[in-house]
């Protein structure tokens, strides 16, 4: 990629709604096409290096120093960003300061010096087995009104095969086989895996292929599996407010979302004696050390049984 003239570095006021920075524009559109990142990370990246960009005004991005870029990431302690946030932040400038050394925009990467702290290893929530039956039994199938369908459906694909709300979102007619009994899922970085369908999802499935799907396809519907009432493919925002309506209706923490039954499926499935490896495969983990945080919720359970049932506890 050659160097991009100065005069199209943008610099902007802060506040302003002026257009993207033509540099983080590049970045972004370098991130799609030759890296595979998400959707959702791509405009996460984008969010953080435009408020970059306007807490560097008047200096344009690319002769940032590393003080600059420091005091940017303080400044966002002291707002009282989340751990998290701000561990993303640090990664899209890194990245992004790579790619314009890469590109020979920059000779000095002014975000070398930038630690990379190791996130906290947090135990992920998950439902008890009680919850999570409330929770699918919430949707209300027995009503058989279509957005009733569609929600058990949805419920017991991101609980049953551990789906993220995007991938449950992209999800396509095709992408599931009845009769072999999985789904093929495309993950992040356009991994495929394959999960096996219980019951329940083909009760589900079949229902909801019969009785609300037929209602709302329209000629511009695609083969996505979740629609809305319009036609339109279930969006992953959509996915979040279902989720966070049957846990209202389930009387379940608020703070209930679509990744809380892929931990539950995960936690569920280690407690039931699967192995790590499997489970790794089914989440589409690309290292088994993001699937090992699951093994202390597992072995919680597993000393709770030894307490309760063993003489010797």
């Amino acid at each position: 990629m050659s160097p991009m003239p100065r005069s199209q570095i943008r610099k902007t006021p802060p506040g302003s709604r002026s257009p993207l920075p033509p540099l983080v524009a590049n970045f972004v559109r370098s991130l799609r096409l030759e890296r595979g990142i998400s959707l959702h990370t791509q405009a996460a990246y984008q969010r953080d290096l435009t408020l970059l960009s306007e807490a560097l005004f008047p200096k344009s991005l690319d002769v940032a120093t590393p003080a600059d870029l420091l005091e940017f990431l303080a400044k966002c302690q002291t707002r009282g960003e989340s751990r998290r946030t701000r561990l993303r932040r640090g990664a899209a400038i890194r990245s992004f300061y790579r790619h314009l050394c890469q590109a020979g925009i920059i000779t000095k990467n002014p975000a070398s010096l930038l630690v990379s702290p190791r996130p906290t290893k947090s135990l992920p929530k998950a439902l008890k087995t009680a919850e999570t039956d409330r929770l699918l039994r919430s949707a209300g199938p027995e009503t058989r009104g279509p957005e009733a369908l569609r929600a058990s459906l949805a419920l017991e694909l991101l609980y049953g095969c551990g789906l993220r709300a995007q991938e449950l979102s992209g999800l396509a007619i095709e992408d599931i086989d009845l009769e072999s009994g999985f789904v093929r899922v495309v993950g992040k970085g356009d991994k495929e895996r394959r999960v096996p369908l219980g019951a329940p999802i083909r009760q589900a499935l079949k229902a909801y292929l019969k009785d609300a799907r037929p209602g709302w396809v329209r000629p511009t519907s695609g083969r996505h599996v979740l629609l809305s009432t319009r036609g339109r493919p279930f969006s992953r925002q959509s996915i979040w407010k279902l989720v966070k309506s049957a846990a209202l209706a389930a009387d379940l923490d608020p703070r209930v979302s679509p990744h809380t039954l892929r931990h539950s499926f995960a936690t569920d499935l280690l407690r039931g004696g699967a192995d790590l490896r499997s489970v790794q495969e089914m989440l589409g983990h690309a290292s088994i050390d993001t699937t090992q945080i699951y093994t202390g919720l597992a072995q919680d359970h597993l000393r709770g049984s030894h307490r309760r049932h063993h003489p010797r506890a």
